[in-house]
């Protein structure tokens, strides 16, 4: 039993050090941004910054920050090059919710019970809440804005000093009672909400109220707000590439879809939302990668194509860049699928007339097939979005 003696920890390990360590691992592991919240410094907040919730007797919360590729980023958003974007998207998360995992572990070898969160594609399910509510099990945004990873932009997504919005986040949870870090200063906060490039880059309209109203968000005495959301179908109508055709016409996201975004959200869930679904459980695959969504692939089968994030990804610090990287989206034209899946981006006018070359079944997979059926909804036109 000499090597078990052997291994005896020598040293008696300070919650300073624990602190300094779980800020280091993250950033060696390639983090940009990390920030620490505790029991307390989270008081007040919603259920989803309750840390009991995926580990009794939890203390601490590790909040990081992984940046995305800036340059496949501009080539998705300039309908260049999609499944690069993807596949980077898919392996940050990877990378991040393994990340937490490590580090879980690593601190479980300190005698700490611990547990890495899931970056996405997990929500709550019990008594309160079901997964088709989409409310996460530890809300990695409430903690990242409370530890000091970054700011609220004024689309509720986590502005980072160094990359805006363009990161995934992941947390990893622990009973060792870590120090906290402090929420950055507000005022260093970029985000000044007058460009609004976010809501401009957005053909749903989720964020339509973002600038007139805001949700407040208190936790541990200090508050923290963003722009109203509308309901969360709209962002799944378009985030899931059921359609893509922003309302003024001129521009898409990646996906094909042209069905109508009606105004009213009763209208959109009612029937149209319905109507896109089934047209897109029929297309192809866009050619390239998928991202692995349980919810959606256990109800129908299928996975998500990343077609959108447009509210994310045009989100930088500098303000110029910002500008071009919407001017490069809204000048990227509206993309058509071939019948192998490939995606083509052409000339509103080019689209139109590749679509009616097409027969009856195949375009319905792509727009209505009775334009009617919507002649009662309100349906957004290209001033709604600001």
């Amino acid at each position: 039993m000499v090597g078990q003696e052997y291994l005896k920890p020598t040293l008696t390990i300070t919650a300073e050090d624990l602190t300094e360590k779980a800020k280091s691992f993250v950033k060696n592991c390639g983090a940009c941004a990390v920030g620490i919240t505790t029991v307390e410094t989270l008081e007040g907040g919603p259920p989803s910054t309750n840390l009991e919730y995926v580990l009794p007797g939890a203390k601490s919360a590790v909040t990081f920050a992984m940046p995305l590729d800036q340059d496949k980023i501009r080539d998705y958003l300039a309908k260049e090059d999609r499944d690069a974007h993807q596949v980077n998207y898919n392996d940050t998360n990877t990378l991040a919710t393994g990340v937490a995992s490590q580090l879980a572990s690593f601190f479980e070898e300190c005698g700490f019970d611990s547990v890495g969160v899931q970056a996405n594609q997990v929500y709550r399910n019990d008594g309160e809440s079901v997964p088709w509510e989409y409310r996460p099990d530890i809300s990695h945004r409430l903690l990242a804005v409370r530890g000091g990873v970054g700011w609220f932009g004024l689309s509720g997504n986590v502005l980072t000093a160094e990359y805006g919005a363009n990161v995934n986040l992941c947390t990893m949870v622990t009973t060792a009672e870590l120090a906290p870090t402090d929420p950055l200063p507000p005022e260093e906060n970029y985000c000044d909400c007058t460009s609004m490039e976010c809501m401009a880059a957005c053909p749903s309209g989720f964020l339509r109220d973002a600038k007139r109203e805001r949700i407040t968000v208190t936790m541990g005495g200090q508050s923290f707000s963003y722009g109203k959301r509308t309901s969360y179908d709209r962002c799944i109508y378009v985030c899931a590439g059921f359609t893509g055709l922003h309302p003024s016409g001129r521009w898409s996201t990646w996906s094909p879809g042209r069905f109508p975004i009606p105004k009213q959200d009763e209208d959109l869930k009612a029937g149209a939302s319905k109507r896109a679904y089934k047209a897109w459980k029929q297309r192809p695959y866009m050619d390239g990668h998928t991202l692995q969504a349980p919810l959606l692939f256990a109800a129908t089968g299928r996975d998500v194509q990343l077609s959108c994030g447009g509210c994310m990804l045009v989100c930088t610090p500098d303000k110029a860049e910002r500008a071009r990287r919407l001017k490069t989206l809204q000048s990227s034209g509206v993309v058509i699928q071939h019948p192998d899946g490939t995606m083509e981006a052409m000339s509103p006018q080019q689209a139109q007339h590749y679509l009616g070359g097409l027969d009856d079944e195949t375009r319905a997979l792509y727009e209505p097939e009775d334009p009617e059926i919507y002649k009662d909804m309100e349906i957004m036109g290209g001033d709604d979005q600001r």
